[in-house]
């Protein structure tokens, strides 16, 4: 056989190979520990220091090869105060930052969180947001996240993504989409 020449036309590389999938980014809530009040007598306490701690992994934005990072965001409310939506607050990693919207926020068992990474100086970055619930007639509702228990008198509510007996544990994925700006 032969072949005669081909002139073929110029064709840019980004066309001529097929696009490769990229791995949309996301944020993982690996860990969550929350303290709150238990306002119902005789058990639990109705006034305690509440708290939520959650550990995330994010992407990494320096990483060419999807690499994440690793950090924990934390708040409080004093003893006597009731927990309630939260601004903005750094966590540990400085380019994460995470909020609890009060229009995400029903009750201590019913709460959106929301994560904002920034990914350049113009002010860009990715934001996430998630709805953790607790169903207590039913702790293995695949849509329900939080397990929550008052454990006895004078103990506060505590909640983790683990069940009971530390089975099913859990962590929150969170979709992540590129914005200009971080939400007011």
């Amino acid at each position: 056989m032969h072949f005669s020449s081909i002139v073929w036309p110029f064709v840019p590389l980004t066309f001529a190979f097929p696009l490769e999938p990229r791995d949309a980014p996301e944020f993982v809530i690996t860990d969550l520990g929350a303290t709150f009040p238990y306002p119902f007598p005789p058990y639990g306490l109705p006034s305690v220091n509440s708290f939520i701690d959650i550990s995330v992994t994010y992407p990494d934005p320096t990483s060419s090869t999807g690499n994440n990072l690793n950090t924990t965001c934390s708040t409080g409310w004093p003893e006597g105060t009731d927990p309630a939506p939260i601004d903005w607050t750094a966590c540990a990693g400085s380019s994460l930052q995470f909020r609890l919207p009060a229009d995400g926020w029903t009750s201590t068992t019913n709460f959106t969180v929301e994560l904002w990474e920034t990914l350049a100086s113009s002010g860009s970055g990715l934001d996430a947001s998630h709805l953790l619930t607790s169903d207590i007639g039913n702790p293995s509702d695949p849509n329900a996240y939080l397990f929550c228990i008052e454990k006895g008198k004078f103990n506060p509510l505590t909640c983790t993504l683990t069940g009971p007996q530390g089975q099913m544990h859990r962590t929150v994925i969170l979709p992540a989409i590129e914005l200009s700006s971080r939400p007011a």
